[in-house]
């Protein structure tokens, strides 16, 4: 029981004995030794071990037990009464495969030849290199990778680039547009003639007002040119459109007023009598009228091209007048090319520094993404015709149907008349200087001979149109149109 005292001197004590807490642990076992296991214990003895207990001290501080586990009576709890019930613990038993040579591995033993080539599954595990190669790999990566995103993000810039130039214009140079004649030998083909028969004349449904399409507004204020509009306003096919009363904003907005039943009615007593004045009164209104200005319909602002053309007009009508546009395109030749562009920077440079366009006004992305548009021939140059004719107000057609009678009323020869012919009816002395100098002369006597086309005459009446009135700049005697030759008289021209 217990320790035996000192003073026995037994020499087969098997040493001491584990308590019973210890044993129901399971984490320890017996030491099989015939000797006390504290003999020579001022010497640090061990002693004597008996046949592989060397071998068993070491697995047994390898695995944390013995070679055996120590057994307990585990309680039955009525196991003899049912069978069916189970133990609340499971007795651990002895393994002395896994202590001795480990856990099983799913690892399958294959001759060398079938593992020649194949990937070391232990790579990795020995260190190749120390930390000073392994922070100077890692440099070299960021190194690499960041050439490499900046070489792709300059490889997609590129491919986002607009490309001018054709195989044609490499090879070849564009001849100036100056040096372009007419063909001598022209043929004239009357094949639309021959299928359409002849061309009607060009003032026939220019009063249309379902053609107006004011440029310098909004598009939410402004309703498009279509076939409905332009026979709405044409005597001939007004009968063949379907439309109610235009009494709203838009032209075709439906009006409910004679379908609505007189329960609804609440225009007045007599639904009969409101309709008649309602209708009476539609006959003085425009229904094809455009509401107009450059801030979109409702209650909110937001950038557009039409602010920014309103913006650049006003700047014009305040520094340079009544003649503004005439004076921005006589600037605008001035530092162009023979060709008639012009850089873009150049544009920029006119509309700060001459006119005074403050970044606030106009920003300069709204202006570079404007031009960008008109730059249509050349990657950075913008012909002055089509930048002046896109920023000026449209002459509406009435207007140009003036401007056509008057250029007809000078008798043109060949399509042209003589400047000095025009200046001679102008009175204002100054809108003639201002004339002669865009044609690029001093006097009026160097340029009274120069010849002008319709379209010139045209660009030339809707640069001064915007703020002059145009009948008084037209004040030429319009010779009265042609009747047209009796039936038998037309048959016969045709034979002929």
């Amino acid at each position: 029981q217990g320790r035996a005292p000192a003073s026995l001197q037994f020499p087969y004590y098997l040493g001491p004995r584990l308590s019973k807490d210890s044993l129901r642990k399971g984490d320890v076992s017996d030491d099989a030794f015939n000797k006390n296991i504290h003999n020579d214990a001022p010497t640090g003895g061990a002693g004597t071990l008996i046949g592989n207990w060397a071998e068993e001290r070491v697995l047994k501080e390898a695995s944390g037990h013995g070679r055996t586990i120590p057994q307990r009576h585990v309680p039955r709890s009525g196991l003899l009464e049912d069978f069916t019930k189970v133990p609340f613990e499971t007795r651990k038993g002895d393994d002395t495969f896994n202590r001795v040579y480990g856990p099983k591995s799913d690892h399958i033993a294959q001759p060398a030849s079938r593992t020649i080539g194949q990937p070391d599954r232990h790579e990795g595990k020995i260190m190749g290199k120390g930390p000073k190669e392994t922070m100077m790999h890692a440099g070299r990566y960021e190194v690499a990778e960041a050439e490499v995103l900046a070489e792709e993000e300059e490889i997609a810039k590129q491919a986002h680039v607009r490309r001018w130039e054709t195989t044609t214009g490499l090879v070849h140079s564009k001849p100036s547009e100056l040096e372009a004649e007419k063909a001598i030998h022209g043929r004239k083909s009357y094949r639309d003639e021959i299928l359409h028969g002849p061309a009607p004349e060009r003032t026939r449904n220019i009063d249309n007002q379902g053609l107006e399409f004011p440029t310098h507004a909004h598009y939410t204020c402004v309703e498009p040119v279509t076939h409905a509009r332009v026979a709405l306003d044409d005597p001939r096919l007004r009968s063949d459109v379907r439309a109610s009363a235009a009494s709203g904003v838009n032209t075709f907005g439906k009006n409910s007023e004679f379908t609505k039943p007189l329960l609804e009615f609440n225009r007045g007593l007599a639904k009969d009598e409101e309709l008649e004045t309602m209708y009476n009164g539609l006959q003085s209104s425009q229904p094809l009228r455009h509401i107009g200005g450059h801030q979109p319909r409702g209650p909110f602002e937001v950038p557009s091209l039409a602010m920014l053309k309103t913006q650049i007009h006003s700047k014009i009508a305040e520094v340079w007048g009544a003649y503004g546009y005439v004076m921005l395109r006589q600037r605008l030749f001035d530092v162009g090319n023979t060709e008639g562009f012009v850089h873009k920077d150049d544009i920029v440079t006119i509309l700060r520094d001459e006119l005074g366009l403050d970044n606030q006004e106009v920003t300069d992305t709204a202006l570079q993404v404007y031009l960008g548009q008109l730059a249509t021939m050349k990657k950075t140059d913008v012909r002055i015709g089509a930048f002046v004719a896109s920023l000026r107000p449209v002459i509406t057609q009435k207007q140009k149907r003036r401007v056509m009678e008057a250029f007809k009323g000078l008798n043109p020869t060949n399509g042209e008349i003589r400047l000095g012919d025009w200046l001679a009816h102008l009175q204002d002395e100054d809108l003639r200087a201002t004339v002669v100098t865009a044609f690029g002369a001093q006097d009026e006597s160097q340029v009274a001979g120069t010849a002008v086309t319709e379209p010139v005459f045209t660009e030339l009446l809707a640069d001064l149109a915007p703020f002059l009135d145009v009948e008084a700049l037209l004040a030429v005697e319009v010779p009265p149109p042609a009747l047209p030759p009796p039936p038998l008289q037309q048959q016969q021209q045709q034979q002929q």
